[in-house]
């Protein structure tokens, strides 16, 4: 016959099941909190590695973008500077004797605001030569100076009104088809090939 237990035993028992119960439920709570420490701290050391590998991708980026641009610039000012010394040196383009020669004008408005820039300008009697200087010479820089530069010269040096107007476009590099819009504009062009400068104006229009 299965004994009887009194009002303390039962209690006991209950009370030893229930403390049984709460030590395996804080052991439990405990090994989850662990565990989720564990789990915030490897996510915090995880997140803290991708911050700094971004941190350090930015830093390349930023060191390429600084060498890759002074690298064009400084290709783009010996481009301008050799053509500049070579025009300079017997002030002829395109079979044209010139009497001055001026570096980077500025075009600017009578209260002096910068309207366009002339890389080179040369002049004598009767002509002006515009030409632009750049490391690569692109499309747009063909349209700009046929249709702007052109006219706001014309509008801000009236005395030269009269003057024939002669273009060209320099360079060491050339984006595809602008040495033959180049031609069909009747545009002279100058190539800088190593420590050379050479002169393709055949076929150049007075404008």
């Amino acid at each position: 016959m299965e004994k009887k237990l009194t009002f303390e035993e039962r209690f006991d028992n209950l009370m030893e099941a229930f403390e049984k119960s709460h030590k395996e439920w804080v052991e439990m709570r405990e090994k989850s909190e662990k565990e989720w420490v564990e789990m915030r701290e490897k996510s915090e050391k995880e997140w803290q590695a991708i911050k700094e590998s971004q941190k350090e991708t930015d830093r390349k980026i930023k060191e390429t973008n600084r060498t890759v641009f002074g690298i064009s610039t400084s290709n783009g000012m010996i481009a301008e500077e050799m053509i500049y010394e070579s025009l300079s040196k017997d002030m002829t383009f395109c079979g044209i004797k010139f009497d001055s020669i001026i570096n980077k004008l500025q075009v600017r408005t009578e209260d002096l605001q910068p309207k366009t820039d002339i890389d080179v300008l040369m002049v004598n009697g009767d002509t002006i030569a515009i030409i632009e200087t750049k490391y690569k010479v692109e499309k747009d820089d063909l349209t700009e100076l046929v249709n702007d530069k052109i006219k706001l010269f014309r509008q801000y040096y009236p005395k030269y009104s009269n003057h024939k107007i002669v273009l060209g476009v320099g360079g060491m590099a050339f984006e595809d088809g602008v040495l033959q819009t180049a031609t069909k504009k009747g545009i002279g062009i100058i190539k800088v090939i190593g420590d050379k400068v050479e002169y393709n104006t055949d076929k150049i229009k007075v404008y």
